[in-house]
């Protein structure tokens, strides 16, 4: 199975991240980080509940706010 990783986000208007681009070029969004971190095909994040319930998406060893924004 290929292993893919996050290497920019994409933000909206109010900076809010709203998708991912991968090391591949793919754009996916955070319902697809998710399903993707679920079957183990994204290596350096990971899902993580918040109190609403929100599925969000971690860096592993890193923040994720890090990453360069897609422009």
């Amino acid at each position: 199975m290929e292993k893919y990783e996050i290497t920019e986000l994409i933000k909206d208007g109010a900076g809010e991240t709203i998708g991912y681009v991968l090391n591949t070029g793919s754009i996916i969004d955070n319902e697809q980080a998710v399903y993707m971190i679920e079957l183990g095909e994204l290596s350096n994040v990971s899902a993580l509940s918040n109190r609403r319930g929100e599925e969000i998406i971690k860096g592993k060893g890193f923040d994720i706010n890090s990453l360069p924004e897609l422009k």
